[in-house]
């Protein structure tokens, strides 16, 4: 037997025109084979699952092995940090910036208005988060949003907001 003439799977002839000598080795060949990447034995798996494993055991010691993740995170840091659309506070990628009037007359321009209020919390009365949902109830109101329009909160009312 010639071996351009055997079966690539088990070795047997293969006949004439043919790429296997049987529909199981057909079906074999075809099949997506993955290697164990804790044991390195082969597996068959479809290529459309992520699996990385032959089986159970190995799959909990490639979890208890989670240097890849560990590494990932830390390069994400590192990137998130460098960025600087990923900033906090002011310079935060989504800030707007807000024109507010306190109780007492005083205007107030800020960037991230969350962040202001954390900032300035003795300012308003309530919590950071209530100062912030009364805020931003007055931006709906001006934008039409809102079935019950509300104008001020505790005396703070919005003077402008925008990009």
């Amino acid at each position: 037997m010639k071996p351009e003439n055997a079966c690539p799977v088990c070795g047997k002839d293969k006949g004439r025109n043919k790429l296997t000598c049987s529909w199981a080795c057909n079906s074999a060949l075809r099949s997506n084979r993955k290697t164990c990447v804790v044991c390195g034995k082969p597996f068959l798996d479809p290529p459309t699952n992520k699996t990385k494993c032959c089986s159970p055991e190995c799959s909990s010691i490639n979890r208890k092995n989670k240097t890849d993740w560990v590494e990932s995170m830390q390069k994400a840091h590192v990137a998130f940090n460098k960025s600087e659309l990923c900033q906090p506070g002011e310079n935060h990628f989504g800030a707007k910036t807000w024109i507010i009037k306190s109780p007492s007359g005083k205007i107030y321009e800020c960037r991230n208005l969350l962040h202001f209020i954390r900032e300035n919390a003795e300012l308003f009365d309530g919590s950071v988060r209530q100062a912030w949902d009364g805020i931003t109830k007055i931006k709906y109101t001006m934008q039409g949003k809102r079935k019950f329009p509300s104008h001020s909160w505790k005396g703070w009312t919005l003077i402008e907001f925008g990009d």
